[in-house]
């Protein structure tokens, strides 16, 4: 009956669930005294995230032997609180290259499958582990100083823009 699920986390069992998804790469627990029908604990918390995560970490695509997600982070690793910590995602996922959710997933819909091959027109997206893209530089002319790291770009814009007189300004090398 999953394959016909309208979203939205309507059909849900609650009462036999711990975890759920909602967002591009979000999860949350279903906390006992933060949602409705919560399940976990705040003592059982920690060790729940860690469960997860390691399982989500150890997960491969079988027909590639691919990581699915290369990193997790957990809420507090990555928020700083605004008061409203408690309501952003428990659990935040890093999808290794070639690998994101369900368009479906991030609006609360249950799919009968653990992977399927994407075949939408897909370019990239936010979900991906930030450590395995590169940055990118968008410039709608071409540049006088090539920028081939972080470290050259303070000093490529200011060439580009004619400011001088920075004695420390880096241009070139990594």
């Amino acid at each position: 009956h999953l394959e016909q699920d309208p979203g939205l986390l309507l059909n849900v069992d609650w009462s036999r669930t711990r975890a759920y998804g909602l967002g591009l790469n979000g999860l949350y627990l279903n906390l006992r005294g933060r949602e409705r029908n919560g399940t976990v604990t705040p003592v059982q918390r920690k060790a729940l995230l860690g469960e997860i995560s390691q399982a989500l970490l150890n997960t491969k695509d079988p027909a590639t032997g691919l990581p699915v997600v290369t990193r997790t982070y957990e809420r507090d690793e990555v928020y700083r609180d605004r008061g409203r910590l408690q309501i952003g995602p428990d659990l935040l996922l890093g999808y290794g290259p070639h690998m994101q959710c369900a368009q479906g997933s991030a609006l609360g819909k249950v799919g009968g499958k653990l992977l399927s091959d994407n075949r939408d027109q897909w370019s990239g997206n936010h979900a991906m582990d930030h450590e395995l893209v590169p940055g990118v530089l968008f410039s709608n002319r071409p540049l006088q100083q090539p920028v081939v790291s972080l470290q050259q770009l303070a000093g490529a814009l200011l060439v580009e823009f004619g400011v001088a007189g920075f004695p420390h300004r880096q241009t070139t090398g990594p």
